[in-house]
């Protein structure tokens, strides 16, 4: 195996320009302060830094945030989701990035921001939304489960999915019998969630539906007045029979109940569809935190450091940020902000509460709700933030930052700079320490016009033009 892998330049000393887009694919950019922590440091002990641990210690269980802080019933889950987008969002901009890795680990780790990208990558990976779901409750608490095992296993995430209350719901499972097959959630497990298209047959999807009849939820007891989406097996219910799947005659179980069973998690995860699974998670992660166009030897090289490692995503996760291509400058400003990450952004920069904002909204101007995504592909990537729709959103987003005295303060000695030293402000302020020429050019005209007819404007206009900038738009 290519040394690539694991990192060719792993010892190599990091730069500012390398700390910068480290903090903003694994948290959500970093301030001067973090990101002159990592200055002078290696590849392999800002990867540790961000992480959390090193490569030899325990993977520490995620944070969990505990139980929905809100009251819910029937009628008010819309306003519960959108206080749970307001917390997530203040939450993802409040979390600080560690200087230091602990020298014994916790059991469980700390709020770190990757564990946060973690668990929008699993909501976006197993996309399910409140729109089917309308249990605003079980939403919250899969996020809870994406956080804690963000890191973890990926069969034992998988396994947690399948039989959440969330995804029950979402794809149809809790109806799922011996008596009446429903495949929804079977063919997304091998098409969106492992293997992918290309590694499964018509007739798998039968057989991997009746493997997961029983699975489903308690429903209806007696007194209830609601759908109860607790999940319970149901052995009378399964189908118990020998089928066929993926060429292999046994007695299927999505999940194996008893020793004569065979698992078809495991089968997806660690037998013949194994490869397939770990190129298409590695892909989907590459993506995520590096670039969307990936080197298909380099694909090859890391899902094989993710099978060697007993599928375990941090193995996976490690390899990725310490692999030379992540630190190529091809993957630096080689993805787009979506919607999420761009509200983050904001908030980061400007400390204003999400709960000022009113986020639903401009989010769905934008594309992006969480916890509504807008189907169980979850969202696209790259190009699909470059709509026409999505910038209205975003400069609508961006206008709510108008007339706040506390940004208004942060920019009151603006109109008496000089452009170029305004624009430098500006800058600095949105984190943005590599303008194009271009970029600076449009933002000097904008100050000059402004200083000439409007200069009473400048200060509350540079959070709007500063958001907008199309550097802040990428990372």
């Amino acid at each position: 195996m290519s040394n690539r892998a694991t990192g060719g330049h792993t010892d190599a000393a990091v730069s500012r320009a390398d700390a910068a887009p480290l903090l903003r694919r694994t948290a959500f950019g970093g301030s001067a302060e973090e990101i002159d922590a990592l200055i002078g440091k290696t590849r392999r002990e800002c990867v540790e830094i961000v992480m959390g641990f090193d490569g030899n210690s325990s993977v520490p269980e995620g944070p969990d945030v505990g139980d929905l802080p809100w009251e819910v019933d029937r009628e008010n889950q819309w306003r519960v989701h959108d206080l749970i987008l307001e917390w997530w969002v203040d939450r993802m901009a409040g979390l600080l990035s560690p200087s230091t890795v602990p020298p014994d680990p916790p059991s469980e780790a700390a709020g770190l921001p990757i564990y946060e990208r973690l668990a929008f990558f699993w909501h976006d990976h197993f996309a399910c939304g409140q729109h089917k779901v309308q249990d605003i409750e079980a939403m919250w608490d899969q996020l809870r489960l994406f956080r804690r095992m963000a890191l973890g296993n990926f069969a034992t995430l998988l396994k947690a999915v399948a039989i959440h209350p969330a995804m029950l719901v979402a794809l149809d499972n809790q109806h799922n019998t011996v008596r009446n097959p429903q495949e929804n959630f079977a063919r997304e497990v091998m098409e969106l969630y492992t293997c992918g298209v290309g590694h499964f047959s018509e007739a798998d999807v039968v057989s991997m539906a009746a493997a997961w009849t029983g699975h489903n939820t308690i429903g209806f007891s007696l007194g209830d007045t609601h759908w109860n989406s607790t999940y319970a097996y149901r052995d009378d219910d399964h189908d118990n029979s020998e089928k066929t799947l993926f060429g292999i005659t046994a007695r299927w179980n999505g999940i194996a109940q008893h020793p004569r069973e065979r698992d078809a998690i495991d089968e997806l995860v660690f037998g013949s569809r194994q490869h397939a699974t770990a190129e298409r998670i590695t892909t989907l992660m590459f993506r995520f935190f590096a670039n969307l166009e990936p080197d298909q030897t380099t694909i090859s090289e890391l899902a094989n450091v993710f099978k060697q490692s007993g599928m375990e995503i941090s193995a996976l996760v490690r390899a990725i940020l310490l692999h030379d291509d992540f630190w190529n400058q091809s993957s630096r400003w080689a993805l787009v902000k979506n919607p999420l990450d761009f509200v983050v952004s904001v908030i980061r920069r400007t400390g204003l509460p999400a709960s000022s904002l009113e986020l639903r909204h401009p989010m769905m101007q934008m594309g992006m709700v969480p916890l509504d995504p807008p189907s169980v592909a979850g969202w696209g990537q790259g190009e699909a933030w470059l709509s026409t729709a999505s910038a209205w959103g975003r400069g609508s987003f961006a206008l709510n930052l108008n007339g706040r005295v506390e940004l208004e303060q942060q920019f009151s000695g603006l109109q008496h700079m000089s452009a170029g030293a305004a624009v430098d402000q500006i800058f600095a302020f949105f984190g943005i320490d590599e303008p194009s020429t271009e970029t600076r050019v449009r933002l000097q005209q904008w100050f000059d016009e402004a200083y000439e007819s409007h200069r009473w404007s400048i200060a509350s206009q540079a959070p709007i033009v500063g958001s907008l900038i199309a550097e802040f738009q990428v990372y």
